[in-house]
């Protein structure tokens, strides 16, 4: 199931947040970085992030648990190619276990048309290049339009960019 997230799911989407960071940058981002996430600090975040009216956040649940998340909203890009896409997939995780089951796109379907009720109508997301999910993006059509080299937890990595200047066509 998929649904808006509230305030109360903070704890359940800094949870599959962090697990997913390991799961998923395992032996691309530093492993002393990874171990240094913590549920409360991503908690705290995501408490002030769902009291946002910007951010439009839903959560994918199975038997009643939190399984994945996606986080979007107005483009963050200041100025350049990027900034003429008017909104931006924050992030979207899922935890391993749920992954290839339809949820990813499922929640990129509910972001899309919140957004679109927001008068959002075209959309990028970062991702790290080696992120072994990055084909998602793919797959949904994202154009490559950027990259840019990123540093996490002492590591220089590439975060590719993929826009969509009509992100209904992300549905498809």
């Amino acid at each position: 199931m998929i649904r808006k997230a509230t305030w109360v799911d903070a704890l359940a989407i800094a949870s599959v947040h962090v697990e997913s960071w390991k799961t998923t940058y395992s032996g691309i981002v530093p492993d002393a970085y990874l171990e240094t996430l913590a549920v409360g600090e991503k908690q705290t975040l995501w408490e002030k992030v769902l009291r946002q009216s910007d951010h439009s956040v839903f959560v994918a649940e199975e038997n009643g648990r939190v399984v994945g998340f996606v986080s979007g909203g107005p483009n963050r890009a200041a100025d350049g190619l990027i900034a003429k896409y008017d909104g931006e997939l924050y992030a979207i995780y899922l935890l391993k276990e749920v992954q290839g089951k339809g949820l990813g796109r499922q929640l990129v379907q509910a972001l899309v048309g919140d957004l679109t009720q927001k008068g959002i109508h075209s959309l990028v997301v970062w991702v790290l290049a080696d992120n072994p999910s990055r084909g998602f993006y793919e797959r949904l059509g994202g154009e490559k339009l950027a990259e840019e080299r990123v540093e996490i937890g002492g590591k220089a990595l590439w975060e590719w960019c993929y826009g969509w200047q009509d992100m209904q066509t992300m549905n498809e």
